[in-house]
């Protein structure tokens, strides 16, 4: 009976494989990166739990590769990193060779913190090699150009083909998505990095790159927005109405004066800027340079990507955010006068 039912299984693999041009043989998408083994756990329920949480596209590909490989019975229980995995194999050695989750040091790594918050981060929790080679991979915050060329050469090689749309000059500022990670207490620089984007590169869906495909914007362009609005206002709605205020100033030439982006160089968070601030000089500041600034000002979240990605119509040109955090619109330059009166004394 065994013998026939791993005949079956192998055949409706196969025919699987040769039918979906191998779409089912490969890692899903899921939500976390981290699986957990329970003590007890058999081939059957361990498939089936990859599948309910998103890691395998297939139950019947990914059984069988499990029973051929002779490891069935040696899954280690524990919680498993399964981040970057590229095949069905890979995550059956993570499952029965790799470390779990308990000897790991967790980043918490909050939507709009820069490349400078998260080398902070990362010396805090005690990844001091991975904090200091962090520039050499990523570039460095508020530094333009960022020369990570070769850095960003070898990660494009390991699966993310879409930074080749980034400028050359470019860091990767913006795209080390906000989330918890843990990491192994030998973690490199280069598995920090690995990881984040690979995040981003899963949350960026489908149907988001194909929304920014019929945006008239470029991928980067539309982070770099993202981390702007990131910074700027803090609820969905607003971000996707001011979205919509700074995509129109830079289609009729008009100045961002974002605070935001010159708070980035002076690693500041001054929602009001002095006179003297406004006239850094910096390619970052928005008061001084028409158009986006040359790079994100940090890594934005999902909320403020879609809402660049998305605008909500408006007729506004201007806002000011309260020390409350409300948001005011104006449609004039002299409707925001009254408010800056009103609402910042």
């Amino acid at each position: 009976m065994k013998k026939l039912r791993k005949i079956i299984y192998l055949f409706l693999a196969i025919l699987m494989i040769l039918l979906t041009g191998g779409y089912y043989s490969t890692p899903g998408t899921p939500n976390s990166t981290s699986f957990t083994v329970i003590e007890g756990d058999t081939a059957d329920s361990v498939t089936e739990r990859l599948a309910e949480q998103g890691f395998i596209r297939s139950q019947t590909i990914f059984w069988w590769e499990l029973k051929n490989s002779g490891l069935a019975t040696k899954l280690q229980p524990g919680e498993h990193d399964l981040a970057g995995v590229i095949d069905y194999q890979q995550i059956i050695e993570r499952l029965t060779f790799g470390r779990v989750a308990m000897d790991e040091v967790v980043l918490l790594v909050r939507e709009g913190e820069t490349l400078r918050d998260i080398k902070a981060q990362l010396t805090e929790i005690g990844l001091v090699d991975a904090a200091e080679h962090l520039y050499g991979i990523t570039g460095q915050s508020a530094v333009w150009p960022a020369g990570v060329g070769a850095a960003v050469d070898r990660l494009e090689q390991d699966g993310f083909p879409w930074l080749y749309m980034l400028p050359a000059e470019a860091g990767l500022e913006g795209f080390l998505f906000p989330d918890t990670y843990r990491f192994f207490p030998d973690a490199s620089a280069e598995d920090v990095v690995k990881k984040m984007v690979g995040n981003f590169d899963r949350k960026l869906d489908r149907q988001l790159r194909n929304d920014i495909d019929n945006s008239g914007r470029t991928l980067y362009e539309i982070v770099i927005m993202a981390s702007i609005l990131e910074r700027e206002v803090r609820s969905d709605e607003d971000r996707a109405l001011v979205a919509d205020l700074f995509w129109r100033r830079l289609d009729v030439g008009m100045g961002l004066q974002a605070d935001s982006t010159v708070n980035y160089v002076i690693d500041g968070d001054d929602p009001s800027l002095t006179y003297e601030q406004t006239k850094l000089d910096t390619p970052y500041n928005t008061y001084k340079w028409r158009g986006l600034p040359p790079g994100p000002i940090g890594n934005p979240g999902l909320s403020a990507l879609r809402a660049a990605i998305d605008p909500t119509p408006n007729d506004y040109w201007y806002f000011l955010t309260d020390a409350d955090g409300t948001v005011h619109y104006a449609k004039n330059l002299a409707g925001h006068n009254s408010n800056k009166a009103q609402y910042l004394k």
